[in-house]
């Protein structure tokens, strides 16, 4: 099936070429002439392939040398740059960090014994608690690397211990930091209780300023007050617990004194002296407070030094531990450029070796082997381009001139280039003597197929090996042009062209002609032409080849093509039609889909907006009541009142809560099922109320709407509710904007009944305005609408068909009267067919 032909022609033969066709006297001679013995074929002892193979096998051996030391330095150079890499680097950059984290260590720890607020103390603590994790990773990083290192090595040895005893006194640190940080959380809160209940005797102080004057009592509370103030600013341990007995003692005596003063007088005394008691000594007091926060302090300040302690000791280890890794990493490395420096000069004496080889061998080639080669291809270029030379040994010429002879072929020497150039010589001998029986089938040959009037060509595996002018004019080519193309291939389209290398396989195996077949050819100036062809298999000089006969039929397959065009052009401009009334069907489905999205997420902003209401009420009812907790200052009139408004928001909360699920459940159904083809049983009543539900912000504004549905609460259907959804959806739509107007009452009636065991009939009715006997028709026509102007696409009862007929595999209905409403009428199977 390619360039073929099945004409009757002789297979002709390959043209001579100018430069090797020898003059008539030379060639009438060789013809005359027998066929000479070829040289004999000797062996050797030492030949040309033994001298090269002696030669290349040395420059092997060295090359080979050369690249053993060579990838033996490369292995260890690699080996040395990963342990470098990967263990020796790390551990030099791990040691470093761990000694800046230490020094961000040493420079926060008094900061946590100083801290004189809880948000200090927490952000101080926090940040010691991140640096000692920290310092954990790394030491732990730092194990993970000795670990892939040499185990063997002594100092490595060395490294471990002061790496397992920097990590134990850093867990001893921790611990220790967190000891710290309890107490000084203790001496802060003791503070705070200590500040409070100065304050609290600053207050009674100002009361027992506005009492009446009672003597030596109010001067000895006086004394007592002032005492009990400088007592808490001392820091002495011992001092203040005996100031803290004297005050007990003093509060003794008041409290006798306090007795035997009269009514009422008396009582506010008693009064005075037992608040002063609770402030001063009882249990929480200013005294104890005092001896608390005292107490707290010097442990703090014992922690605080033990800490330091620890940080000299981690300071000492890790400085230890830096300087034993950067001095390791510093022998490495110098034992690293001593392994390059040696190998260096290795392959460097090597490679100067090789080169003075290979300079040796280059002269021995030269004077055993390219030399001759030079010469002996210089005599066959000669004898092909025609030079010649006069006879030796006194041989006379007719006419008296010298009879020309080639150039003859060097033969000197005794090995294989000497065989070999005898070889040439006897087949350029035995070449003319065939060129005179080729130039007589040439003259046949050109007398039968140049004249003819179709293109002819032979080829092998698409090499051209003979074309006619009639098929070079095809192309637009000269023959020879044609003859030196790389292969036929190249002027035929390049979806033609496994067939026709198929074609010529079968050619080739069953040797039978083709029928005739019209491909897709170019010609050279890049015009393009349908060829019709035929071929068949021809011997031709040392092998089978192919012959093909070519006719130009162009015009009558552009006559056909103008044809097709045509008819393509009306195929597709029906497809983008259908396409685009898809795409519009489409766009209608997700614009109801819109319209269900607006419509419910309106109505869930209502409930949701009362629920964010209630819950921030609610807090705000935790938060007062919380903050009277704290002041302790809660009453049971207080508590009820918070119970009572707490159960108020609550069940607003609940119950609107509950609304907007219930309104996300009823479009997450719908809407889930409208966007995908799932295929599912179902109750259609259910289905039909949560529809009801998701479309209700839709028409909730329409107060005068009525839907009545009737349908039995145990009919379930096994099928598609997505489209059950989007037709129930659409004719709905369609009745409140076609049927209903808003301001009038309406209704919608919607019932579904079982017609036998596996039939159901759903029917949607209203008793809006009608459609009109002309329009009626053409209600389900794709693009139809009587709103045209008002926003009306027209596709939507044609989906609800489309939906009907198709997906459910039913039937739909129509009846309306002007003025009295309509009434869709649907059946399809009860359990619907899989798609």
């Amino acid at each position: 099936m390619d360039w073929l032909s099945s004409t009757a022609l002789p297979a002709p033969p390959l043209p001579v070429h100018p430069l090797t066709t020898p003059d008539a006297a030379v060639m009438d001679g060789t013809a005359r002439r027998k066929p000479q013995a070829p040289p004999p074929n000797r062996r050797r002892r030492f030949g040309i392939a033994v001298r090269i193979t002696l030669g290349l096998s040395v420059m092997a051996l060295l090359v080979l040398l050369i690249g053993g030391v060579s990838m033996s330095s490369f292995r260890l150079f690699r080996a040395e740059v990963a342990a470098l890499s990967t263990n020796t680097l790390p551990e030099v950059i791990t040691s470093a960090e761990l000694h800046g984290s230490l020094q961000k260590l040493v420079a926060q720890l008094p900061q946590l014994a100083a801290a004189a607020s809880t948000p200090q103390r927490r952000s101080i603590y926090d940040g010691l608690v991140t640096e000692l994790d920290s310092m954990q990773l790394l030491v732990a990083r730092m194990r993970g690397l000795m670990k892939e290192g040499d185990p063997g090595a002594g100092e490595r040895d060395g490294n471990v211990r002061l790496l397992e005893q920097t990590r134990s006194t850093l867990l001893i640190l921790a611990a220790t930091v967190a000891d710290l940080n309890a107490e000084v959380t203790r001496q802060i809160d003791y503070g705070d209780r200590q500040a409070e209940a100065a304050r609290a005797l600053s207050r009674l102080a100002a009361a027992i300023e506005s009492m009446p004057d009672t003597g030596a009592w109010a001067a000895r509370i006086g004394a007592l007050m002032a005492r009990a103030a400088g007592a808490t600013q001392l820091d002495h341990l011992s001092r203040l617990k005996g100031e803290a007995r004297s005050a007990e003692r003093t509060l003794a005596e008041l409290a006798r004194l306090s007795g035997g003063a009269p009514d009422p007088t008396g009582q506010m005394m008693s009064t005075v002296q037992e608040e002063l008691f609770s402030l001063l000594v009882a249990p929480g007091g200013l005294f104890e407070s005092a001896i608390d926060r005292l107490q707290a302090r010097n442990r703090a300040q014992a922690l605080t030094g033990q800490a330091q302690v620890l940080v000299e000791t981690v300071e000492r280890s890790t400085r230890a531990l830096y300087d034993s890794i950067r001095d390791q990493s510093a022998e490495r490395t110098d034992a690293l450029a001593a392994l390059i420096a040696e190998r260096t000069r290795t392959v460097m004496v090597l490679a100067a070796t090789s080169l003075l080889l290979a300079v040796c061998v280059y002269f021995f080639f030269r004077r055993f082997l390219s030399t001759r080669l030079v010469a002996m291809n210089r005599a066959v270029l000669a004898r092909l381009s025609g030079n010649r030379q006069p006879p030796h040994c006194g041989i006379a010429a007719p006419a008296g001139l010298p009879v020309p002879v080639p150039v003859p072929v060097p033969v000197d020497g005794d090995d294989e280039i000497t065989d070999i150039g005898a070889s040439i010589r006897y087949f350029i001998e035995e070449i003319d003597r065939r060129q005179q029986a080729l130039a007589d089938n040439e003259r046949r040959f050109r007398d039968l197929v140049e004249g003819s009037i179709q293109g002819i060509v032979i080829h092998r595996d698409f090499h051209v090996l003979y074309a006619n002018d009639s098929f070079a004019a095809m192309l637009g080519m000269t023959v020879a042009e044609v003859v030196a193309l790389p292969s036929l291939l190249s002027v035929v389209a390049a979806t033609e062209r496994q067939a026709l290398i198929e074609g010529y396989d079968r050619l080739l195996e069953n040797g039978q002609s083709t029928p005739r077949r019209r491909i897709r050819a170019c010609r050279s100036d890049g015009a393009g032409l349908w060829v019709e062809l035929t071929g068949r298999r021809v011997d031709w000089m040392d092998g089978p080849a192919i012959q093909a006969v070519v006719v130009d039929v162009t015009r009558e397959v552009e006559a056909e093509h103008a044809l097709r065009q045509s008819r393509d052009a009306a195929e597709r401009a029906l497809d983008e039609l259908k396409a685009t009334q898809a795409s519009l069907i489409q766009a209608e489905k997700m614009a109801s889909l819109g319209q269900l999205v607006a419509g419910v997420a309106h109505e869930v902003n209502t409930p949701i907006g009362i629920t964010i209401t209630g819950a921030s009420q609610l807090q705000a009812l935790i938060g007062e009541l919380s903050d009277r907790h704290t002041a302790n200052a809660l009453k049971k009139s207080d508590f009820q009142r918070f119970l009572s408004d707490g159960m108020e928001m609550a069940t607003l909360i609940l119950s609107n809560s509950t609304r907007a699920a219930n309104l996300v459940q009823s479009f997450k159904l719908v809407a889930v099922d409208q966007s995908s083809d799932e295929r599912r049983p179902f109750l259609l009543r259910d289905y039909i109320d949560e529809l009801l539900r998701s479309l209700h912000p839709t028409y909730k504004a329409r107060t005068a709407l009525t839907i009545d549905v009737a349908c039995p609460a145990d009919l379930e259907l096994d099928g598609y509710p997505g489209a059950l959804s989007q037709i129930l959806t659409n004719l709905i739509m369609n009745a409140l904007v076609h049927a209903l107007d808003p301001e009038q009452p309406g209704r919608i009636a919607i019932a579904a009944r079982l017609l036998g065991p596996d039939m159901v009939e759903l029917s949607v009715a209203d008793d809006g305005n009608g459609i009109a006997p002309d329009v009626l028709p053409k209600i389900f026509d794709p693009f139809f609408t009587t709103r045209r102007g008002a926003g009306g696409s027209g596709l939507g009862l044609h989906i609800v068909y489309n939906l009907v007929t198709g997906r459910l595999h039913g039937t739909i209905g129509v009846e309306s009267r002007p003025g009295e409403g309509t009434r869709f009428t649907l059946r399809f199977p009860r359990v619907t067919a899989a798609a």
